[in-house]
């Protein structure tokens, strides 16, 4: 009878401890989901944070209504001095194909500010065929020189201010409120991007240098570049050869090319 009771009492006691070892792991999982539910919660909302958060550094990016003036006034004065100094370049260079790219330079950057003042039209800003005051001095320096150091210099002016002109533009192509300058920059960008190319091919013809060969020895090594120089006279401008940046377009380099730093300001 003893043995019995004893069994029983065994029997029961291991009952007990099975239910609360169960019981156990389901308070366990319980709390493990909702952790987890927790955490997938806490991530989404990351995730909506980070989202929005790009979103808002897009909205950032849009230039305001006086930035966007000021950057017309500046591509206008861009324009004017390229027209000026290419003006100066193409009567006293002796090297015809200098003579040949201020020639293309100073029709284009015409028909671009005949395009630039109708734009400034509609945003109600009133532009001047006049320079800034820091492109009139870098334009009084360059009628110091002559012959091969004028050339150098009107290769070298070009070659800079193109690259940031083509990043200035891009990005008012992409970020301008008004649709009529974003329109401009769209269609200047290709003629900017020609003009660079050409500039790199009168480089490459009368300096024996061009940008791709600059930049590989600055980065030995660097795959499809070659370190050797480039004979002078071996690169005509307007050949297809030498296109170092962007797509091709009609040859008008526009706004703002040489002098200040104010966006459009450039060439």
């Amino acid at each position: 009878m003893m043995n019995r009771a004893i069994a029983v009492i065994a029997a029961l006691g291991l009952s007990l401890g099975v239910a609360s070892t169960v019981s156990a792991q389901t308070g366990a999982q319980g709390t493990t989901g909702q952790r987890t539910t927790g955490a997938q919660g806490t991530t989404g909302a990351q995730d909506r944070n980070t989202t929005g958060a790009g979103q808002s550094d897009r909205m950032s990016q849009r230039p305001s209504q006086q930035e966007e003036q000021d950057f017309i006034k500046a591509a206008s004065s861009g324009n004017n001095f390229e027209i000026q100094l290419s003006q100066f370049v193409e009567q006293r260079s002796q090297d015809q194909q200098v003579k040949q790219l201020a020639q293309e330079l100073i029709k284009d950057h015409q028909q671009a500010e005949q395009q630039l003042k109708q734009v400034a039209q509609q945003s109600g800003v009133s532009i001047q065929d006049q320079l800034m005051p820091a492109q009139q001095a870098k334009l009084q320096e360059f009628q110091k020189k002559q012959g091969a150091e004028l050339d150098r210099a009107f290769i070298f002016c070009n070659v800079g201010d193109h690259h940031k002109d083509i990043m200035e533009y891009s990005w008012a192509a992409r970020n301008a409120q008004s649709s009529q300058l974003k329109q401009y920059c769209e269609q200047t960008l290709p003629h900017l991007q020609q003009h660079l190319r050409q500039v790199d091919q009168v480089a490459s013809a009368v300096l024996g240098i061009n940008e791709a060969q600059t930049a590989s020895e600055r980065m030995p090594g660097e795959a499809g570049h070659s370190s050797t120089p480039t004979t002078p006279g071996s690169t005509t401008p307007g050949s297809s050869g030498q296109g170092n940046q962007g797509t091709s377009g009609n040859t008008g380099r526009t706004p703002g090319s040489s002098g200040s730093g104010t966006p459009g300001s450039g060439r």
